[in-house]
């Protein structure tokens, strides 16, 4: 054994492990410079976590808004390692994102001591490790604050446990706790427990005549008391085992999404292409000594589809694929390099070089976006919080989208309107109509704020009578926020609590939809009306509001023909003793001459015709609202 050899042995890991701190730093520094020298995490996500860790640790329990319960993270875990950083301060951006760091410091660590445990080979477990080091998702993730590094850390552990020790009460306590952390983790011990029953062999090598119920049993039993405390705590707030994020994000339409597929192998291409192809050099040697390694690996790339229509935040989700990815590489290069380059050891050099040399081409670009995701959450979510904070009463309900950051920095009542902590959102996002549903169940909650990105709800947003701006935050670039202005409205709903119409009114049609009253303002340019309606039981059809302005001859000279509110308030949408509100800007024709007009109005269907009235004796299908003398001007 040479010197050199020997040094390799001893010392691979720390000069890998150096690299990656000179790595954290450099993307700091250039995260720091875009941001202008602010610190700030690349996604809005980690001041959830944060909110959470923060009630928490003051004896608020797991909530989001204090007092009122909900399994809104999907890393439970993460949050209580954060709740103990809230013992101490309630700063949480600096010491999670040391912790990040430090987590991705020890997925290096675990991934060579696997990979080592695998093959018996220094070279093979050092460039594993290295591909990793290297990789500009990973070192982004060290600084995201967020649960991927810990997920990664424990999903590695675990497998290394099983593959030194089989699934014993050690491991199925760290498939658990990784089960904890992110709840993709469900699916990798699902793999361990179908890998113990199809295979005899435990721990791999050693042959058993059957398979170890006993052991497998109390590695089940282990695991699911681990999880059972938040299932139960989800259960007993949404009647659901899972925490609300993972409801709230796998909503799609279809059964699987080749979207989310294509995506997910083209951010891991991106990560490192070399990677990929060399993956069938080595997956069939990998899977007689773990099978674990290539059926997680390559098992989550093809569920995720199924769960998420598509992916968020850089692909995230399958980041803790990484140091898998790396081992399997780098057992496949070694593999290709001995067959064809078995003497020519600096060939094989090189193609290691230059796949370590492909991972690190990508470091100015994640160093970028790392820098960039930051200063667009500040500009945006953390501004808007603080805004909200100094120019919102506190007691105020506010709907918003990005949730993290605007109640942490301003904690209040809110609505998600993304349903992560709110899960009576659900029934609207899931509505045929969710538009006309939110307007409806916001107005019911008692909202009168909206924190928006309005490119998401322009329907929501689309009547100047009812959404009325009052404060906006932009961003130059688009690189983590689905959009690049949030606008802060102050809310007019058409669904009333109450009314106090200018003009009572007692006109019902067909026992069914009640006219209350209306305001009116006639000038010579146009008549401004609005009507006031009561539903006397719920509609199920979606009636038109016709209103006709007729001269002394019954001449029609203006009307509006149209739904109620544009459409936003549609009579299917409406419920018993529903009081809706209904604005018309009705214009009048120029050069009108003067004399006697009426405003007549109905509710009518295309398919069959008026509603007649029921409150009145004789048969008819509309109402003279009103009277006036138009005088010459």
């Amino acid at each position: 054994m040479t010197m050199r050899t020997t040094f390799v042995q001893k010392w691979g890991i720390f000069v890998v492990l150096g690299l990656a701190v000179l790595l954290l730093a450099g993307y700091l520094a250039y995260a720091l410079n875009l941001t202008r020298g602010v610190l700030g995490v690349p996604l809005d996500d980690a001041w959830i976590h944060f909110q959470y860790a923060r009630n928490l640790s003051q004896g608020d329990g797991f909530s989001y808004v204090p007092g009122v319960p909900t399994p809104g993270s999907t890393a439970p875990l993460w949050t209580l390692l954060l709740a103990g950083i809230g013992l101490f301060t309630d700063s949480f951006v600096l010491p999670a994102m040391l912790l990040s760091a430090a987590l991705f410091l020890l997925t290096i660590w675990l991934t060579y001591r696997l990979t080592l445990d695998l093959t018996d080979h220094v070279g093979i477990s050092l460039l594993a490790a290295a591909g990793l080091a290297v990789t500009g998702r990973m070192v982004w993730a060290g600084w995201s604050a967020m649960e991927v590094t810990l997920f990664t850390v424990l999903s590695v552990a675990a497998v290394w446990a099983y593959q030194r020790r089989g699934l014993s009460g050690l491991t199925a306590v760290l498939f658990a706790l990784a089960s904890q952390t992110r709840p993709e983790g469900h699916v990798l011990f699902a793999l361990v427990v179908l890998d113990g029953l199809l295979a005899w062999r435990w721990p791999y090598g050693e042959k058993r005549p059957s398979p170890p119920w006993r052991q497998l049993f109390i590695a089940v039993l282990i695991y699911g008391a681990i999880q059972l405390p938040y299932a139960l705590f989800s259960l007993s707030v949404t009647g659901r085992p899972l925490p609300n994020t993972f409801y709230a994000k796998a909503r799609q339409s279809t059964l699987y999404s080749w979207r989310t597929l294509w995506e997910t192998l083209q951010y891991h291409w991106d990560d490192n292409w070399l990677t990929l192809l060399l993956l069938p050099f080595s997956l069939s040697t990998l899977w007689r000594r773990n099978r674990l390694v290539g059926s997680w690996l390559v098992g989550l790339w093809l569920l995720l589809p199924f769960i998420v229509p598509f992916l968020w935040h850089h692909g995230r989700y399958t980041m803790p694929l990484l140091p898998f990815q790396m081992i399997v590489a780098a057992v496949g290069l070694h593999w290709l390099g001995s067959r064809l380059w078995p003497r020519r050891q600096a060939v094989w050099l090189a193609f290691a070089g230059l796949w370590l040399g492909i991972g690190l081409w990508g470091a100015p670009y994640w160093a970028g976006m790392l820098g960039y995701n930051a200063r667009e959450i500040l500009e945006i979510d953390v501004a808007l919080g603080e805004w909200l904070a100094g120019n919102v009463p506190a007691e105020e309900i506010v709907a918003i989208d990005d949730i993290g950051a605007i109640v942490f920095k301003g904690p209040r009542p809110i609505v998600d309107l993304n349903g992560l902590v709110s899960p009576e959102m659900w029934p609207v996002l899931d509505d045929p109509d969710p538009p006309t549903a939110a307007m409806r169940f916001l107005a019911t909650s008692g909202v009168r704020y909206l924190a928006i990105f309005p490119d998401w709800h322009p329907l929501l947003v689309s009547d100047p009578a009812i959404a009325q701006p009052i404060q906006r935050f932009t961003t130059d670039t688009h690189s983590i926020i689905f959009a690049q202005e949030a606008v802060v409205y102050e809310m007019d709903w058409p669904y009333r609590q109450q009314i106090e119409p200018q003009h009572e009114a007692t006109a019902v049609f067909a026992d069914r939809i009640q006219l209350r009253g209306y305001d009116w303002q006639p000038d010579d340019q146009a008549v401004a009306l609005t009507l006031y309606w009561q539903s006397v039981t719920a509609v199920p059809e979606s009636y038109k509001v016709f209103i006709h302005i007729v001269d002394e001859n019954d001449t029609i000279v203006a009307q509006a023909d149209r739904l109620p509110v544009n459409g936003l308030a549609p009579t299917w949408r409406w419920q018993p003793d529903d009081l809706v509100r209904d604005v018309y800007q009705i214009p009048l024709p120029p050069e009108l001459p003067p004399g006697q007009y009426q405003v007549r109005l109905g509710l009518y269907t295309e398919a069959n015709g008026r509603l007649p009235l029921s409150n009145v004796a004789s048969p008819t299908d509309f109402i003279t609202l009103l009277e006036w003398q138009l005088k010459d001007s």
